[in-house]
């Protein structure tokens, strides 16, 4: 024995003198943990605190999410049930406007403020009206609309002329005449009824006037209106589009599910309200529905796996153990161990982040392996000596070096990921690394202690067995390695399937109702920030001409607008507004007589069957009309009063239309909230200044990873040879460098975790080739574990590719302890290597339990992502421990035969003397 060995075995047989003490120690340090923890450990349930923010791409996403707090925003998709037939206009608004009530009625879980909840962006503000903010081609097309307006407008606005004057007194009656001597077309048809409809409501309810939404009555969809009615970004064909509602709920991170439960609240209320609306689907997505349903998922199925887990790994223990109270040592001393981590966790990093909550199938999958090489040990030398100090001298002068080789090797690879710029791998590294290491602590401290105060009965060799010759073993063992390399050579093509996906939405649970209608938002965008708009409108240049840029937003477009429509208003004709002249008593019969007189051209007039139920429910509302201002008994100062009072409200709201044309030079902070923070913000900014975004639109669908780099690439060299230009950041940017990044800092991780164990082995076993035996279960597993990825098509992506730094940290042990049983057999002759050694055995059950760990993963797992890193995990593990029994060990007892029979040939031939070999014992 070492050095340092020596001092481990005393160490042990310090304990072991003093169990009582070592345990009551070992249960204040974790009683300290647990209350530590409890009040300390946080859960971050964010996923920008996956990476680290000094790298400067990452850096300046965070300070875009910072500035522009939309891009947490959750989103109410509301989509017509049929595509082909979607409901009218005022159905749309009405389950918009209902929903967004019902939002704004939830203070605990949205803050009760107007921008918390948007559903639209009013048009009619007046010193940013809507209009400015359109595509300049719908800019155009709106202005044409208004002036075709024109002449209505002054029908209604303007002091009668001549011409216009023998149509009669009062507004109205001048736009009944008007109408009246047009051909009624559908159009105009249903602008009638509407307006009929007012009146007769006005007529009929003096006390309460209302005038017809011109907007409204005009929006061909809900667009119009302000809402926010976008394409269906996942569907081209047939095209359809969806409505948005946005909602900034309350940021609740207390607990891994927490923010979920917020989630939970909002999707029930936006259920309740879209029952009553049948011909909508209504479904919640957005950045935060996405990492709350993928916090609800993880948990639930980490929960689920760990629990199965640990019965599971119980009755294999029982069974291999052939001991109930060895199994439940092994488990309590885990469960000791995974107490001390949450302690560990809690001072090292503070704090539990997405990846590292999976610290726990870490330690039951690979931490209980070290624990059963002890066990395995105690339970062969348990059955030689009686006397604690000689069993556990003997359990860790042979299981001690393979044990912390294994263990440092398996903790490095963990903890070597602190050393990339990925830090959700770096904390994962430091909590699972750290906690290893704890699992080999109780291995010294817990369990031997609880099996000398309560030993295991397990009974004790035959003397009359006791030794007997090493077993004979022939060549045909050999066919082994000889077929394992076959394998391996068949297994060649399918390797080459093996690809790496690095779509993130194809690692969440797929029958998400958040995963499904992400795709249908147009989410993918670049971003250039910066307070200088000449430099915005520079870089706008740069990347318009782009083949896979479809377009750009930012408040130049509304600056541009505002241009086009101050160098155009010589072509609007201006309105001499004056107060409508007042309806009277002697005005009613001529209106209703006029009324009548349209009412009758209408239906005259139509011909086809939905024209002609148009234009009679028109015909029907004016001759309604009519009746009701000319009906004995009827309340004439009333309804004068109301009507005069409904054409000042009408010619205002005229008013404020005809403005929209002529607005006042655009300030930043008259832009409605809900836009304005869309465009600019103050954040960071002195008083009066502002970053300003420009939005950079893709063609193509950047969810495809190939479009994403060509788009990323573009636009990042156009923006580039703009001299002064900032970085591009945004969501794209985002994607493209983090996932880069992260496949760097894998295989990163990979290669520090693989040097390390080369050098931890190597100092171990002090040679070079039994460094390289060791660690060739890697090189013959590894493989394999391609060939059924590809048998399978199973690719790599961001979960599963964090597998292979574990398999190399957690995998290498199979050799350590193969390599370890050999040197033992060498070095004592008396500890023979029997066909079925117990060695051989705790190997056989260290796979089990961590294939069987990981395992559940991907046998329980929604969550794409851990059942792919479940999957890798466990067949990775079996290919690796079959690499070694069938090339590994059946090479080295070959080569321990031949040792043997080359030193009997140079020996003298004597009889064997009790005590010279030990044996395989009848148990």
């Amino acid at each position: 024995m070492g050095l340092v060995q020596r001092r481990l075995v005393k160490s042990v047989l310090w304990i072991v003198e003093r169990p009582k003490l070592t345990l009551l120690a070992a249960a204040i340090v974790l009683v300290a943990a647990a209350l530590y923890a409890h009040q300390r450990l946080s859960i971050s349930t964010d996923q920008n605190d996956l990476f680290s923010p000094k790298v400067k791409f990452f850096g300046d996403y965070l300070r875009f999410d910072r500035l522009f707090p939309e891009n947490q925003a959750t989103y109410v998709v509301i989509e017509p049930a049929d595509v082909k037939h979607p409901p009218p206009v005022g159905q749309w608004v009405e389950l918009a406007d209902r929903m967004a009530a019902r939002l704004r009625s939830m203070p605990q879980y949205i803050e009760p403020k107007p921008d918390k909840v948007e559903e639209k962006i009013p048009l009619l503000t007046p010193k940013a009206p809507g209009i400015l903010f359109e595509d300049s081609d719908k800019l155009q097309s709106d202005v044409e609309q208004l002036r075709d307006f024109l002449p209505l407008m002054q029908l209604w606005g303007e002091k009668p002329s001549l011409l216009t004057g023998w149509m009669g007194r009062t507004p109205i009656e001048r736009f009944i005449t008007s109408l009246s001597l047009r051909k009624p077309d559908q159009e105009i048809v249903q602008f009638i009824s509407v307006m009929a409809q007012s009146w007769r409501q006005t007529a009929q309810s003096p006390a309460a006037v209302q005038v017809p939404d011109l907007l409204a009555v005009q929006a061909d969809d809900p667009d119009g209106l302000g809402y926010f009615y976008v394409p269906d970004a996942d569907t081209h064909d047939p095209p359809h589009k969806l409505l948005l509602i946005r909602i900034y709920e309350r940021d609740d991170q207390t607990g891994l599910t927490s923010s979920a439960d917020t989630i939970d609240a909002i999707r029930s209320a936006v259920a309740d309200v879209a029952r009553g609306y049948p011909q909508f689907t209504v479904g919640l997505t957005g950045r935060n529905v996405l990492n709350a349903d993928e916090d609800r998922t993880t948990d639930r199925d980490g929960r689920r796996s760990e629990i199965v887990a640990l019965i599971v790994v119980f009755l294999g223990l029982v069974t291999l153990l052939r001991s109930v109270w060895l199994a439940l040592v092994a488990e309590i001393s885990l469960a000791v161990a995974i107490g001390w981590t949450f302690g560990w966790a809690t001072i090292s990093v503070g704090q539990l982040n997405l990846l590292s909550t999976v610290f726990l199938i870490a330690l039951i999958g690979i931490g209980m392996d070290y624990l059963i090489q002890i066990l395995a040990a105690y339970r062969r030398e348990s059955r030689r000596y009686v006397r604690p100090p000689a069993i556990w001298a003997r359990v860790f002068r042979y299981v001690g070096p393979p044990v912390n080789t294994a263990c440092f090797g398996a903790a490095g690879a963990f903890l070597v990921s602190a050393l990339t710029d990925f830090k959700g791998a770096a904390e994962l590294g430091i909590i699972a690394g750290g906690g290893l290491l704890l699992c080999l602590v109780a291995g010294y401290t817990v369990l031997p202690a609880l099996l000398v105060l309560f030993p295991a009965r397990i009974r004790p060799y035959p003397s009359s067995n006791r030794y007997a010759p090493a077993p004979r073993r022939t060549r045909r063992r050999l066919l082994l390695p000889c077929l394992w390399g076959l394998m391996l050579l068949g297994g060649l093509w399918l390797m080459q399937r093996n690809e790496f996906n690095p779509n993130l939405l194809e690692l969440q649970a797929p029958n998400l109702d958040s995963v499904k209608l992400i795709r249908k938002l147009q989410s993918w965008q670049a971003v250039v920030l910066s307070p200088d708009r000449a430099m915005l409108r520079r870089v706008r240049d740069a990347v318009r001409p782009l083949p896979t840029v479809a377009g750009t937003e930012s408040i130049l477009t509304a600056l541009d607008n505002d241009d086009w429509l101050r160098s155009h208003a010589s072509d609007v004709t201006r309105i001499q507004w004056v107060e409508p002249h007042r309806v009277g008593p002697e005005d009613l019969a001529a209106i209703a007589g006029k009324a009548r007189g349209l009412a009758a051209r209408i239906q005259s007039s139509s011909a086809t069957a939905p024209a002609s139920t148009e234009a009679a429910q028109a015909a029907d509302a004016l001759r309604a009309f009519a009746d009701q201002i000319t009906a004995p008994g009827a309340e004439i100062a009333r309804i004068t009063a109301a009507l005069s009072q409904w054409q000042v409200q009408f010619v205002e709201q005229l008013k404020q239309i005809l403005s929209m044309l002529d607005p006042p030079t655009l300030q930043v902070a008259n832009i409605p909230p809900g836009l304005r923070t869309h465009l600019a913000s103050t954040i960071e900014q002195p008083p009066g200044q502002y970053v300003y975004a420009l939005y950079i639109e893709p063609k193509e669908d950047l969810w495809v990873r190939e479009n994403l780099e060509r788009f990323q690439r573009q636009v990042e060299a156009a923006v580039a040879a703009v001299p002064g230009a900032p970085s591009v950041t945004g969501i794209t940017s985002d994607i493209y460098h983090t996932t880069g990044a992260i496949e760097k800092a894998f295989m990163q991780a990979t290669l520090y975790a693989l040097c390390l164990i080369v050098v931890l082995v190597f100092i171990d076993l002090r040679n070079v080739g039994h460094t390289l035996i060791a660690i060739s279960v890697l090189a013959l597993g590894l493989p394999m574990l391609l060939a059924f990825m590809g048998l399978f098509h199973v690719s790599w992506n961001f979960a599963n590719f964090f597998g292979l730094p574990i398999l190399i940290g957690a995998g290498h042990e199979y050799g350590v302890f193969m390599m370890h049983r050999y040197k033992e057999a060498v070095h004592n002759p008396r500890r023979v290597w029997l066909r079925r050694d117990p060695a051989d055995r705790a190997l056989f059950l260290c796979a089990f339990v961590t294939s069987s760990s990981f395992g559940f993963f991907w046998a329980f797992a929604h969550h794409q992502g851990l059942r792919s890193l479940g999957l890798v995990m466990a067949v990775g593990t079996a290919c690796i421990y079959f690499a070694t029994i069938m090339v590994v060990r059946p090479l080295l007892t070959w080569r321990l035969e031949h040792r043997r029979l080359t030193q009997q040939q140079a020996a003298p031939q004597t009889e064997p003397q009790p005590g010279d070999l030990d044996t395989r014992l009848v148990t």
